[in-house]
Formats: C-alpha cells, structure tokens, sequence
C-alpha cells in the first residue's frame, strides 16, 4: 500500500465539463478524480512510448489498483461560468456531413462551454490531491510501471490542454500511512457517497456540495457513454471555501468495506480492497 500528497497550483482555474447536456455543458467545481486519473496515465504513457490505442488501459490499471482519492482546496474558492467559443461543427445535416469546405458558414458552432476559475484568497490557486493505491507499480503488456514521486512531477494538465498547472509539492506516504476502520473521522477532502460512509452531522456553515462523477475505482469500456445512462458513476461529496479561514472538515463514520487513510492531519476517504 502507497499514498501520495500532490500539492498542484493552477494558472487560472481549468475546463472540465459534464458530458451529456447538448450543446452548453457546465463545467465541474474541481477536476474529477477520472481527470486526475488521466493527467497521471498521460505521464506514463509518454515516458513509456504507450501508443494512444493502448495508453487507454494505463488509467483502466491505474483505476483497479486505486484504494482512495481525494481533493481540497488550499487557498481557492471554484467559480464556475460558460463563455462563447468557436468550435468546429462535426454534424450531417439533410445528409450532408460537416464541416463542409463548400459550407464553411455552417462548419462552424458558438455553442457556451463551462470552465471554472480558481479565485485566490492568496498567491496562486492550489489543490491538494491524496491519492492512495494497492500496490507502488501497475503492468501495462506485462511490463512493470513504477508509481513514485516523478510521475506526479511530470504532470502539467489537469482537463483540458488549456488547464495548465504547475506541481508544487509530492510526498509519498507508505509505513506512515495509518488505516481506520469502523470509527468516526473527520474529513477535509472529498470522498465518495455510498455504503459504510455515512455521514454524522453537516453544519449549515459548512459548504458542502455534491457531484456525481464517473467511478474512478472501475474504469470500464466506454466511460462517457455510462455516464451518459447513468450506469457506473458515484457521487462525492466535495468542500468549497468561501473564505480563506474557513473550517470546512466533515464528519464521517466508516464501516463495512470503507476505510480511512490517514497521515498526519491529512485523512482521506476510500475501501479496503
């Protein structure tokens, strides 16, 4: 068993939308833990020469062999907004496939797409991401892929090619990392909503909201499409900051298969096995 703490610092926020919602797509408060998922399996699969009809199993393999997953906000708060962009039309309209060098006036949309900006209490926007993981490598065609501290380094997106961001901070967490079972802790990062994570008590003052997102413990074919029929996604509960004193832990009882990872002050939310 491995976790990591992977401190990320944004250049203005990123651009992850909710699929499924027609033209005009809203974006999420953070990047979903799948996005994450991503940003790491790129990583890999650049250093390893993993072509793109394979690279997609890296994150299937990174998924089964993730135990929890969570972020916070460090000094942000999440805006979410939509803005016009001109963007290529790819559609058959009366039959006629587009875009159409012959029709460039209806090759092209101005459809609202969603981005979230990161506002600042200070400095740089910056997220904190505690990840923990069966094992410290993953097989891709048999080969062994090492999970350590510069895989994390490398990442340089988060989302879309515009959501740049800079990793500031990695630690790796393994015989320090303490496992909690059946007892009640409390949280400051998102975790997951299902069986044997049951939450004590919310407090008004507290700002907690909810996002569904695609299953990020079972990766499997297609994900967009069963996201789209709501076939394996899970909700999180997720922290925003509305200032930049905010106490914003939640309480949490685990039991059954659900555990907490803690390291130091740092407790994170996911299973057993």
């Amino acid at each position: 068993m491995i976790g990591f703490i992977v401190d990320v610092e944004f250049v203005w926020g990123f651009q992850a939308r909710i699929v499924g919602l027609s033209k005009t797509s809203p974006s999420f408060y953070y990047p979903p833990p799948t996005t994450f998922l991503g940003a790491l399996a790129e990583v890999i699969a650049k250093d390893k020469r993993i072509g793109e009809k394979e690279g997609k199993e890296v994150i299937t393999q990174l998924s089964q062999n993730l135990l929890a997953i969570g972020v916070k906000p460090i000094n942000c708060k999440p805006i979410k907004y939509e803005d016009l962009n001109r963007i290529i039309a790819v559609k058959i309209t009366s039959g006629i496939l587009y875009p159409n060098p012959k029709d460039l006036g209806k090759s092209f949309d101005s459809p609202a797409r969603g981005k979230t900006i990161l506002t600042s209490f200070s400095d740089a926007p910056k997220l904190r991401w505690f990840l923990v993981f069966k094992d410290d490598s993953i097989r891709i065609n048999n080969d062994k892929i090492s999970l350590n501290e510069d895989v994390f380094w490398k990442i340089h997106r988060i989302g879309s090619k515009e959501s740049v961001v800079s990793i500031i901070d990695v630690k790796k967490v393994m015989k320090e990392l303490e496992v909690i079972r059946k007892d009640r802790v409390e949280t400051t990062y998102s975790f997951p909503v299902r069986r044997g994570v049951n939450i004590e008590k919310e407090e008004t003052e507290r700002n907690w909201v909810y996002e569904v997102y695609i299953n990020p413990f079972n990766v499997k074919d297609n994900p967009v499409k069963n996201y789209i029929e709501g076939k394996n996604i899970l909700p999180f509960k997720i922290p925003i900051l509305n200032t930049a004193d905010d106490e914003y832990f939640c309480r949490v009882r685990v039991e059954d298969d659900a555990v907490a990872y803690k390291f130091e002050d740092e407790v994170v939310i996911g299973w057993s096995k």
